[in-house]
């Protein structure tokens, strides 16, 4: 475990490092926004297929505890899963990505229908790793997928290469599975792992796992590419737009990191930790979401005095964001923290259905306003987008909320006729 600890650090730095070397590589203007948006693309998309690691690892992990062999088979899933990937990407990219992408949309769509098709059996893989307690292999995998993309995007940087590259460099990780499946006799050996579940209830949990962790990944990680959509940067009709989206997709992936990285580190602690208090849900959410509200505060604070010197110090001067900016996205994140928090003990109550219309709640407020408030009320885009990061996030929270007050009497009713069975 503590290798794996270290391939998730080392991925988040890579990542930073990356973007940090594609400001300097390319045009503010033109296409650093194009590739954020791509960028973002992918690993939302991504997020959706994350889903086929959670339930592949639980029903390996299973198998191996209980003993039994059910009749599914996750490679043979992944493979349909594939080409139904690669077919909705080519549908969606012939309409979408010459809008995404304009300098390149051929070549940005095929390198999505690789990157994502990969990344299917990539999925497939880690949940394998997982469920068997491979963690070094495991710990190589994510390791090897970032590293990949840290060292080509110093190539491109010394190289002078431009966007078609950085496009390149945002999918070649994807492939990282082939790479450990070759060098790992222990992997290999896993490969025809058992499941717990024959095959038509892996499917249908594997849907479920896909709607879940693909609804917060639209919102989590898809919004640079929303908002490079809304505001049409890089094609050249506002002067100076494609600047100010770069500049402030930069300050939402920057702001977020230091709230909600420790806080996905802590959830399967909250699972616990809600499960054991299911009869007092709102009582045993208070401290949680009052921490992850307090560290927004000091963010708001720290963010406001010492971004901007940042900024100035590390990154080109095209993409400056001000002080209260930088400090109002940072107490967004801790808004998706708190609603981060709420899905997690919605979960906790088994409550599945309304953990996912709490994501998606979530995402059709933040991306309506996106969309709507330039149009309705001329605003700008760093107005837009700290609105839009901050009542979605609320909304979707509200409909956690508010579920958890069903489960919550479910909870305690059972628990009071479990006592009364015991009594008598």
């Amino acid at each position: 475990m503590k290798s794996l600890s270290f391939a998730t650090l080392f991925a988040a730095l890579s990542g930073f490092v990356v973007l940090w070397v594609a400001s300097w590589s390319l045009d503010a203007e033109t296409q650093m926004p194009l590739f954020q948006a791509y960028w973002s693309l992918f690993f939302a998309s991504a997020g959706f297929i994350d889903g086929i690691t959670q339930e592949t690892t639980r029903a390996v992990a299973s198998a191996r505890e209980r003993g039994v062999r059910g009749s599914a088979n996750p490679w043979r899933l992944a493979g349909f899963a594939a080409a139904a990937v690669a077919t909705v990407t080519l549908a969606a990219g012939a309409v979408a990505m010459a809008h995404f992408v304009p300098p390149s949309p051929a070549l940005a769509k095929g390198l999505l229908v690789f990157g994502l098709a990969s990344y299917v059996f990539q999925a497939v893989l880690s949940g394998i790793l997982s469920g068997a307690n491979l963690w070094n292999q495991y710990a190589g995998l994510v390791a090897l997928d970032s590293g990949i993309r840290l060292v080509l995007a110093g190539v491109a940087w010394a190289a002078g290469w431009g966007l078609p590259a950085f496009l390149a460099i945002t999918v070649i990780g994807a492939a990282s599975w082939v790479a450990i499946l070759a060098a790992s006799k222990q992997a290999r050996g896993q490969i025809r792992a058992a499941l717990d579940v024959d095959r038509p209830t892996f499917v249908r949990r594997v849907l479920s796992a896909v709607l879940a962790t693909g609804a917060s990944a639209l919102l989590i990680t898809g919004f640079p590419a929303m908002t490079t959509a809304a505001f049409a940067a890089g094609d050249g009709t506002t002067a100076g737009t494609g600047a100010a989206v770069a500049a402030i997709n930069q300050a939402v992936l920057l702001t977020r990191a230091p709230v909600l990285v420790p806080l996905q580190r802590f959830q399967s602690a909250l699972v616990v930790r809600f499960v054991e208090q299911r009869d007092r849900i709102y009582s045993s959410l208070a401290v949680p979401i009052g921490a992850i509200l307090s560290v927004g505060a000091v963010g708001f604070v720290a963010a406001w005095l010492v971004g901007p010197w940042i900024l100035r110090g590390f990154f080109p001067p095209e993409l400056f964001v001000p002080g209260l900016p930088l400090g109002l996205l940072t107490f967004a994140s801790a808004l998706m923290g708190a609603l981060i928090i709420t899905g997690t003990a919605v979960l906790a109550l088994e409550q599945h259905a309304w953990y996912v219309a709490g994501w998606v709640t979530g995402a059709v407020v933040a991306f309506g306003l996106l969309f709507a408030l330039p149009v309705a009320l001329g605003t700008g885009v760093t107005e837009t987008v700290i609105v839009a990061l901050t009542v979605g996030p609320l909304a979707g929270a509200a409909v956690h909320l508010a579920s958890l007050a069903g489960g919550a009497r479910t909870a305690s009713g059972a628990t009071s006729t479990a006592a009364t069975q015991h009594t008598n």
